[in-house]
């Protein structure tokens, strides 16, 4: 997948395909090439260019960081959310008592949650699955940050890029704190005036956030969140690439982690269903090939999913397979008779290769509320 990146942000392990400036072109050995070295940014940043095309398929910059698998993860990247989830309730306080925004110091707040994400992303995306009502707009935000995160790196961002993106996704709905708590909880379908007045809060959020220096990719995404693809958005009706490039990542992860969220006026969808969902909306609300990356990193049955498998036993689905989507790791956790047994991990994709005769597969995601589960038992 191609995207246009400032040369101001290349890194190692980046493949460069060419000067995305229309003007000036790059020498032969520094395009459709990886840059191996600093000595190569170095050279492009010489060059009179400001933007290049990198091919995120073909970079290998994502692969950089030390891996770690789900179990040795999932306790860090549990601390990194909580930890995460209070520097939002600090900033919405901050902006109650009308102080001024700190983002320097909340991305250092944030960033063990971003160098978790990037050692095992299934980790700190199977919590998402855990947002409490009571909290929705906290965790709302943070589970929207965290999906951009995990798109983002995914697309081949830089980690500078990644962070700024996730306090983008953390800061969208700063507007609803000059909203009125009733209509932000009723129950019922707005009414024309009522949608009107809650469509504010991108505009509101976007100039408390100017007004406070923050930075203008942050404040642009806010503003442009609810921007869709064929121009049906709000709030200025952008359409296509003119939409900015972190509120087209953000506006899919913010729908996603919507629709798996229970709301007064609707249940959660499970996760698989979320996905089909959105994919019926690409082209629409959408960037295809967003979208397309989107359902390539979190997979067909997303980290969190609580499924049932062929031979009738039960368990949580802990990372995903992007070659075969359909086939992620399983931890099993019930027999086929719901009875609690001591968990197992399946590499349902690995079992495929290795096993000859029938294979082991999902045959449905269900809902944890169908056996009154509480998932978080089952994550570590």
């Amino acid at each position: 997948m191609l995207e246009k990146i400032k040369t101001t942000n290349l890194q190692e392990g980046m493949f460069v395909v060419c000067s995305a400036n229309g003007f000036a072109s790059l020498p032969p050995d520094l395009s459709n090439k990886s840059i191996s070295s600093k000595t190569d940014i170095s050279a492009i940043l010489q060059l009179n260019i400001s933007e290049v095309l990198i091919d995120s398929e073909k970079s290998s910059i994502q692969n950089s960081f030390p891996q770690t698998t789900y179990s040795e993860e999932i306790l860090f990247a549990r601390e990194a959310y909580n930890s995460a989830l209070n520097c939002i309730h600090k900033i919405y306080e901050t902006i109650k008592n009308k102080g001024d925004l700190e983002i320097s110091e909340y991305k250092k707040d944030v960033s063990p949650l971003i160098e978790s994400i990037n050692r095992n992303s299934s980790a700190a995306a199977s919590l998402t699955v855990l947002a409490r009502s009571d909290r929705y707009l906290f965790t709302h935000s943070l589970n929207t940050a965290i999906l951009s995160a995990i798109l983002g790196r995914y697309m081949g961002l830089s980690h500078e890029m990644v962070e700024e993106l996730s306090m983008a996704a953390m800061l969208m709905n700063v507007g609803q704190v000059w909203m009125p708590e009733k209509l932000l909880q009723k129950k019922g379908k707005l009414s024309r005036e009522e949608f009107q007045l809650i469509k504010q809060h991108t505009l509101k959020g976007s100039k408390y956030l100017l007004s406070q220096n923050t930075p203008e990719t942050i404040f642009k995404s806010v503003q442009s969140h609810h921007e869709k693809y064929d121009g049906t958005g709000y709030p200025e009706g952008l359409s296509g690439n003119d939409i900015p490039q972190f509120a087209r990542i953000i506006s899919i992860c913010d729908s996603y982690d919507a629709m798996t969220s229970d709301r007064p006026y609707r249940e959660a969808l499970t996760p698989n269903s979320a996905i089909k969902h959105l994919y019926s909306m690409a082209n629409s609300a959408f960037h295809p090939r967003y979208l397309e990356s989107f359902i390539k990193c979190v997979g067909i049955y997303p980290a969190g999913c609580f499924v049932k498998l062929s031979d009738g036993r039960y368990g949580v689905v802990v990372t995903n397979t992007p070659k075969a989507p359909l086939l992620p790791q399983v931890k099993i956790v019930f027999n086929s008779r719901f009875r609690a047994i001591h968990p197992e991990f399946v590499d349902l994709a690995k079992r495929s290769e290795q096993m000859e005769g029938e294979n082991l597969e999902i045959v449905e995601c269900i809902h944890p509320k169908t056996f009154k589960l509480e998932l978080d038992r089952f994550l570590w």
